[in-house]
């Protein structure tokens, strides 16, 4: 299945969860939001969130500073 994250095309295996999506980009989990398809996924649920083709995902960093 083909999904984009942040606009990027990604593909993964059918069944893959949001957590597959996240670990296939090597993408450090820890202070991140996670929506797909414009509906927040919290960190609990990104192993359980099934994706299916097409899904749109956006992943924010949050940082600080000015």
């Amino acid at each position: 299945m083909t999904v984009k994250i942040n606009d990027i095309t990604l593909n993964l295996p059918d069944g893959s969860s949001l957590q597959d999506a996240i670990n296939a980009k090597e993408i450090v989990t820890k202070g991140i939001a996670t929506a797909v398809n414009g509906k927040v996924i919290p960190a609990t649920d990104r192993e359980s969130h099934t994706l299916i083709d097409g899904d749109d995902i956006v992943i924010i960093k949050a940082f600080y500073g000015g």
